[in-house]
């Protein structure tokens, strides 16, 4: 697989383990990342592991045609099998996604990177999405050979987002401290306009 042809996925749907989509987490990159664990079934999860092995494979064919050493290394998938509090396998896999919050080109400049956000209706949104919520990620594929651990991985970096099941941050913990009072009810319309400068995004992709 050449280099600059990066194989672009969408996820089947799957339940969000703590997502970092609205804003970036900064705690342990000044530039943040977005970020979010999809947890997904064992059947549903299958053709997409069948991408991302036959992604890893030909890229590591491909590098190690250029130094065999890379025909030795090791695999290193985004993904792993569930495992409960006990131990046992739970069934369900966890697909880790990750994009930089800010990309320094080499030339010098920077570019400010967001998620796209999706209600089920393909309507752009800003609502906040908490754990539990199920969604479908658009991402792209980017294989890469780490010397320094001998091994060959893809990173899944997220483009956009549709939200099929929203759990908002918070939950409904903080709502039950209050009682129903008369006055201003929240609307469906959780729409956003869209933004006309962002780049690769598009919600034919869903």
């Amino acid at each position: 697989m050449a280099a600059n042809k990066k194989k672009q996925i969408v996820t089947p749907r799957a339940v969000a383990v703590y997502p970092w989509l609205n804003s970036p987490d900064t705690k342990f990159n000044a530039d943040g990342e977005y970020k979010v664990t999809l947890k997904i079934g064992s059947s549903e999860a299958a053709p997409l592991i069948e991408k991302i092995d036959e992604t890893i494979n030909e890229y590591q064919k491909e590098q190690s045609d250029k130094d065999p050493k890379v025909g030795r290394y090791s695999a290193n998938p985004p993904y792993e099998e569930e495992v409960d509090d006990q131990g046992n396998l739970t069934g369900n896999y966890l697909f880790k996604f990750k994009q930089k919050a800010k990309i320094n080109t080499k030339d010098g400049r920077s570019i400010d990177m967001k998620i796209a956000l999706y209600d089920a209706q393909r309507t752009p949104t800003d609502v906040m999405i908490g754990g539990g919520s199920e969604l479908k990620v658009a991402a792209t594929m980017w294989p890469y050979v780490l010397p320094t651990t001998k091994s060959v991985g893809v990173s899944l970096r997220p483009s956009a987002v549709q939200i099929l099941s929203l759990v908002s941050v918070g939950g409904n913990k903080m709502a039950s401290l209050f009682e129903d009072e008369e006055g201003f009810v929240a609307s469906n319309d959780n729409a956003a306009p869209s933004d006309d400068d962002e780049e690769d995004v598009d919600a034919t992709d869903f």
